[in-house]
């Protein structure tokens, strides 16, 4: 039997909340924000979720998406020797200063740009993965769009603000929180975005983490940081406690201070507040049907979803589950069929429909079978 498991996004715009609302102040202090659960994508918290900003660096999260789906497919490896060419070790702002013709993996060049927010490695990435950082643009603009950034803009590798205004990076809370989700389905992203410290060019240079609430708020292990004069100041971050993780956005920030400090607001709200709930298990016994000459009685009837929502605490007591079965069917059934179905509810908003499925086959009597029963 084909099992599916399904996770309910329950999203504030359409379901009222019974505990308080976040509240980010009269004048929030940044541009936009977004706080959404990672597994399921419902969003908890959204100020101007589409709003197109710069993103700064934390455009580097599509950067490593492309190549991290590269490797996986087997077109690049992340052992791969890259050699550092004259354009990029001529990059400006965040660096580990590269130097022309010196030779890294591809891994190590990763860790400068996902650690350290390199922008002279995502340039010697971009070179080595796609010829020209033109051609890797085009790569991050195309993956951008088949996951639904449609108000993002790619125009270089690294996110830095070197184009007039009108012709720079664009993206949008709404659109790094898709591009995160997708990450965390690599490991490699987390364990990079985790590390506060790492040596480079055998030791003699270190990578500092850019992101200082790492080992500050417990359970965060991502994403990335970005500041342009431009941006101001951006975080993507992400931290796991129990067995919900969530994502949050800040675009838009007057100070690394002030980004930070909401960063934390926000995820502590979202864990103080919601957690995962699940409403259907898969294989949950859902009740009986009597059978009409079934050689057999009846059959029981079983959940074919599991269901899992992201609810406060009042909500989950709100709750209504209405099975829809028939009373009596007739024999025969095969184990799988179709037979009802289980629609949840949270007041006026349908959560879920999940499917009702036998339990198992059962035949349909025989005509000796049938004279049996009147004897």
């Amino acid at each position: 039997m084909y099992i599916r498991s399904l996770y309910v996004a329950v999203c504030l715009f359409c379901v009222p909340l019974q505990a308080a609302d976040f509240d980010p102040g009269s004048k929030p202090p940044y541009a936009a924000a977004l706080l959404l659960e990672a597994e399921s994508g419902t969003v908890l918290f959204a100020h101007h979720p589409d709003r197109q900003r710069s993103p700064a660096s934390t455009q580097k999260l599509v950067l490593k998406l492309v190549v991290l789906e590269l490797a996986k497919a087997g077109k690049v490896s992340l052992e791969d020797s890259v050699l550092v060419s004259r354009r990029a070790a001529r990059t400006g702002g965040s660096q580990v200063f590269l130097k022309r013709g010196e030779i890294f993996t591809l891994r190590e060049l990763m860790e400068a740009a996902a650690i350290s927010s390199a922008n002279d490695a995502c340039v010697a990435i971009a070179e080595h993965v796609s010829g020209s950082t033109t051609r890797f643009v085009k790569l991050m603009n195309e993956r951008a769009q088949s996951l639904g950034m449609h108000d993002t803009r790619v125009v270089n590798v690294h996110g830095l603000d070197n184009t007039p205004r009108g012709k720079g990076n664009l993206s949008t809370a709404h659109d790094l929180s898709k591009v995160a989700r997708e990450l965390l389905a690599h490991p490699e992203a987390l364990q990079w975005s985790s590390t506060r410290r790492k040596p480079f060019r055998n030791g003699k240079f270190t990578l500092r983490a850019t992101n200082k609430l790492l080992g500050q708020f417990r359970g965060l292990d991502g994403l990335k940081t970005g500041y342009t004069r431009r941006a101001g100041s951006c975080l993507v971050s992400t931290a796991m406690r129990h067995d919900m993780r969530l994502i949050s956005v800040i675009l838009g920030a007057p100070s690394t201070r002030v980004r930070n400090r909401e960063t934390r607001r926000l995820l502590t709200w979202g864990f103080n507040n919601f957690s995962r709930v699940p409403i259907v298990e898969t294989g949950e016994l859902m009740g009986k049907i009597v059978l009409n000459w079934g050689i057999e009685p009846e059959v029981r009837v079983l959940a074919q979803d599991t269901v899992v929502a992201v609810l406060t605490s009042e909500q989950k007591d709100q709750i209504v589950r209405h099975l829809e079965l028939p009373e009596e069917l007739s024999a025969p059934i095969t184990a799988g069929d179709e037979l009802g179905k289980l629609k949840v509810s949270l007041g006026d908003s349908l959560l879920a429909v999940v499917p009702i499925h036998a339990e198992k086959s059962i035949g349909r009597m025989g005509l000796w079978d049938k004279l049996m029963t009147y004897f």
